[in-house]
């Protein structure tokens, strides 16, 4: 028996697994069985949910890629990925606020991105209940960063609120017709995100160095459902579970200026929990009778350490080459799932990332203008033992601005290896930076 997927526009075989064929056949014979087995089943969906590993898309896996840091704004993502001694917009709050000290003395920053991401194995999908014959996409655009920041003498603070983390995973209707009559039908969705807002600290220490603490409380949630129904026996089970999750990440960052073609940028993010409160409502309804049962817990997650260290090379006046290399803890790294302590065999990963700018320079209606062109290539590797998986991306972007504005858009390409689906990854990324003038603008009034 095979139904279709038709819940993102495009055709993607889908079978049921044995659990569902053993409904099929005794559900109409055995009424008094019926309603112990469904208890059953309840119960066993519940364990498969938090102790199947399907590769990289666990219950708490984020969507793309498991080594975050912060928002992305155009510039980075166009140069792979390398913003570790990049000045280029507020976002650097996020993750080495020490380059807040680089950028003008006012600061407004805006960047959106359209995301399309590939996932094969995750919750009851291919991994024993339900086989698709081929991979499921998200898509779906965003809000990344918004923030601003201020600099006066030697000190510079920085205010930001971001989208980090996407947990939404692609939905799914499963649908029995035999003889033109639906017998079983089941819809599976799962949203959730996490936000950071963050507020950042920076100084000068001389003409060559700064330092910078930053400290973000996080804010998201998770939710996801499954409802599956018999429309000839009029048997629904709903299965619904909620997360909210909170806590608070600190990062520091240096930034040296060892001349005035090289800069090197530093940070550091300590470990740190999260907390999780959680609730469940599972329910089995009939014209007879109801069923409901309801549970809570209070969970964490224990995140990894971040260290990075970056570099940025001018070349010529109008040519730069960008060099990251970011380490992420995740042997350290747990996660408790409604009160049981979950098995993530994670390695330790570090993403590196090279990129290049270039700057064009004209002028127009009696301004200069600059347009940037960006380029670069990744290497992200996921934490994940089985299977081992990376990503490696290219890269590419570019942009238009003067001294009060400046628009950037760029685009990452990514294909996995390892996993054996052969996964893909796109991001479009836009951001606006805007410089406030107040001085320039009146004398030119």
């Amino acid at each position: 028996m095979t139904i279709y997927d038709t819940h993102f526009g495009f055709k993607n075989k889908v079978r049921r697994g044995k659990i569902g064929r053993v409904w099929d056949g005794d559900m109409r014979k055995q009424p008094a069985k019926l309603a112990l087995f469904i208890i059953i089943y309840i119960v066993f969906l519940s364990a498969v949910r938090a102790q199947t590993g399907p590769g990289q898309y666990t219950e708490e896996a984020p969507l793309g890629s498991w080594n975050l840091f912060g928002p992305e704004t155009a510039a980075s993502l166009g140069t792979g990925f390398c913003r570790l001694a990049r000045p280029d917009s507020v976002s650097v709050a996020y993750f080495n606020p020490a380059l807040l000290t680089s950028l003008p003395w006012l600061s407004l920053s805006w960047s959106g991105s359209f995301n399309q991401v590939q996932l094969f194995s995750y919750w009851l999908v291919n991994t024993g209940v339900i086989t698709t014959s081929g991979n499921l996409t998200h898509r779906g655009w965003q809000l990344d960063h918004f923030g601003l920041s201020l600099r006066t003498g030697g000190w510079a603070v920085g205010l930001g609120a971001a989208l980090i983390e996407n947990y939404s995973r692609p939905g799914l209707e499963y649908r029995y017709v035999y003889n033109q009559q639906v017998f079983n039908q089941m819809q599976i969705w799962q949203t959730g995100y996490l936000s950071a807002y963050t507020v950042s600290l920076a100084r000068n220490l001389g003409r060559k160095i700064s330092i910078g603490l930053g400290l973000s409380y996080e804010r998201g949630r998770t939710e996801r459902s499954l409802d599956e129904f018999w429309p000839q026996e009029t048997i629904q089970l709903l299965d619904y579970r909620h997360q909210k999750i909170t806590g608070f990440r600190a990062v520091a960052g240096l930034s040296y200026k060892i001349s005035d073609r090289l800069l090197l940028g530093l940070s550091c993010s300590p470990p740190y929990f999260r907390k999780v409160k959680s609730s469940s409502h599972l329910s089995y309804l009939t014209p007879l009778e109801e069923i409901e049962i309801q549970g809570q817990a209070s969970d964490r997650i224990k995140r990894p350490p971040i260290l990075g260290l970056g570099g940025r090379l001018a070349i010529s006046p109008g040519l730069k080459i960008f060099l990251d290399a970011v380490y992420f803890g995740w042997k350290k790294y747990s996660f408790s799932y409604f009160g049981e302590e979950q098995a993530r065999n994670f390695r330790n990963t570090i993403r590196l990332s090279t990129g290049l700018e270039y700057l064009g320079k004209f002028r127009f209606l009696g301004r200069t203008w600059s347009s940037p062109y960006f380029l670069g290539l990744a290497v992200d590797p996921q934490p994940g033992t089985e299977p081992e998986s990376t990503y490696y991306y290219l890269t590419f972007g570019s942009g238009l601005g003067n001294e009060f504005w400046r628009l950037g858009f760029s685009t990452a390409l990514g294909l996995e290896s390892g996993s054996g689906h052969k996964l893909k990854r796109q991001k479009i990324s836009i951001t606006l930076d805007l410089y406030p003038h107040p001085r320039k603008v009146s004398a030119e009034k």
